[in-house]
């Protein structure tokens, strides 16, 4: 198993490079697709994708769903976010303890 990658637009993933994330630079919801596949293929447990992009994801992030790791988990974007963050937080939390606590 490898570590954590970040997936999304350069302003939003470059400083993960910083934290030593491995960062893939994407523009588009295919390249996001090809990123994340490449990642779930090396073994990765966790990639960070900008929220941006989950449309495009949507089907690897179900089938992610379904095993331990990766664990695809969305972040906003540098123009803020549409929600999807913090809803997938909600419900990861609610599957984990059984409550909603939001």
């Amino acid at each position: 198993m490898k570590n954590i990658a970040c997936v999304g637009e350069r302003e939003v993933v470059f400083p993960f490079k910083a934290l030593g994330l491995e960062i893939r630079p994407v523009n588009t919801g295919e390249e996001a697709r090809e990123a994340i596949e490449h990642f779930i293929k090396e073994g990765y447990v966790l990639i960070i994708l900008q929220e941006d992009f989950v449309d495009a994801v949507s089907d690897l992030m179900a089938e992610t769903e379904k095993v331990p790791y990766p664990a695809i988990f969305p972040i906003p974007g540098s123009r803020g976010g549409k929600g999807i963050a913090l809803e997938v937080l909600r419900e990861k939390i609610k599957k984990a303890i059984g409550a909603d606590i939001f």
